[in-house]
C-alpha cells in the first residue's frame, strides 16, 4: 500500500484501496500502521503515559453513517440540510474521502474517554504524541493554522501513517500531506534522497 496516498475533500480512497488489517490499541489499522501503532503505543507507556486508540479503520458504510448522522443532528437543530453538511465536513470527511478508510489514520485519546478531545494537545497524552509521533511514521494530519489547506478543522486527535523517514521531514518542516506531496514533486529525486538519508541518522 502506498502510505503516502492523498485522501482528502477532492480526492477519493481509490476503488481498489482494500487494505491489510491487523490489531493495535483494540482498534484494526494497516498492518504497517498497526505494527508502528503498537511500538507508540508501548513506548508511551514505557515514559509513564498511557495513550488510548479510540478510532482506526472504517469500512465506506460506517462512514456514510457517521455522516449521515451528523448532518441529521445539526439539522434537528434547526439547521438547513446545506448548513449541516458544511458544518458537518469542518470535521469529519464525507463517504470515500474519509482517511479512516485506508486503514492509515487513527484517533487517539486519553483513558477512560469515549470520544475525541479538543484539549488533547495540552494533556500528558497529546504532549507525548506532538512530541513522538514521528518516530513512528505519523503525522499530525490536521494541524492548526493549516485548515486553509487540509479543508479541515484542527484535530489534535487525528494521527495518519505515512511511515519513515517521511515523517520526520514533515514533523521537521512543519508540512501538511498536501503540503509535502508537492515538496517532494518540486525538489529533484537527488537532493531528496539526501535530506531523507539525513534525517534517518
Amino acid at each position: 500500500m502506498d502510505h503516502l496516498m492523498l485522501v482528502d475533500s477532492v480526492t477519493s480512497v481509490p476503488k481498489d484501496c482494500e487494505p491489510q488489517l491487523a490489531p493495535a490499541g483494540g482498534v484494526l489499522l494497516e498492518i504497517s500502521a498497526a505494527a508502528a501503532c503498537n511500538e507508540l503505543l508501548k513506548a508511551a507507556l514505557a515514559d509513564g503515559v498511557a495513550i488510548a486508540v479510540l478510532s482506526g479503520y472504517r469500512t465506506g458504510e460506517y462512514q456514510r453513517l457517521l455522516w449521515n448522522k451528523s448532518v441529521h443532528d445539526y439539522m434537528s437543530e434547526g439547521l438547513s440540510f446545506d448548513e449541516a453538511e458544511r458544518l458537518t465536513g469542518r470535521y469529519l470527511a464525507s463517504p470515500c474521502h474519509s482517511e479512516h478508510e485506508t486503514g492509515l489514520a487513527c484517533d487517539f485519546t486519553t483513558w477512560g474517554c469515549t470520544d475525541t478531545r479538543d484539549d488533547l494537545a495540552s494533556t500528558p497524552e497529546g504532549i507525548w504524541l506532538c512530541r513522538n509521533a514521528a518516530r513512528f511514521g505519523f503525522i499530525l494530519r490536521y494541524p492548526r493554522m493549516k485548515e486553509h489547506i487540509t479543508g479541515i478543522a484542527y484535530e489534535p486527535w487525528h494521527y495518519r501513517y505515512v511511515g519513515l523517514p517521511h515523517s520526520r521531514v514533515i514533523r521537521e518542516r512543519g508540512l501538511t500531506l498536501e503540503e509535502y506531496l508537492h515538496y517532494r514533486e518540486e525538489r529533484s529525486p537527488c537532493a531528496f534522497s539526501a535530506e531523507n538519508d539525513a534525517l534517518k541518522k
